[in-house]
């Protein structure tokens, strides 16, 4: 790969890191699993992007260490919300079960 698409592909592949960040801090964001889900897998091809231009590059021009810190950050707080929405659908699975079963209970005892 030459140099100059190294660039290009490593310039893309900062631009979608700071969409996906910028994706996690808007304020009014609601999230789904399966849009996280998505947001994690390419969020790993965009590292696997970003090394193999970086690499093609003179080591002094590399940007991996800056790139990196944003990464990690990005991909523990999608993590993060991953496993909330997780735990909520799990809460409310466990309280509808509970509620099904005094409905049922309760509908049995009045017959």
């Amino acid at each position: 790969m030459d140099a100059e698409t190294a660039t290009v592909i490593r310039g893309r592949a900062k631009a979608a890191l700071t969409r996906t960040k910028n994706f996690i801090d808007k304020d009014d964001q609601t999230f789904d699993k399966n849009d996280i889900r998505n947001k994690l897998e390419k969020l790993e091809l965009t590292y696997t992007e970003f090394d193999k231009a970086d690499a093609a590059l003179p080591i002094e021009s590399s940007e991996m260490k800056e790139f990196e810190t944003k990464y990690y950050e990005t991909k523990a707080k999608l993590q993060n919300i991953l496993e909330n929405l997780s735990v909520r659908t799990y809460v409310y699975n466990d309280n509808s079960d509970v509620f099904e079963n005094v409905s049922n209970m309760k509908s049995s005892t009045f017959k």
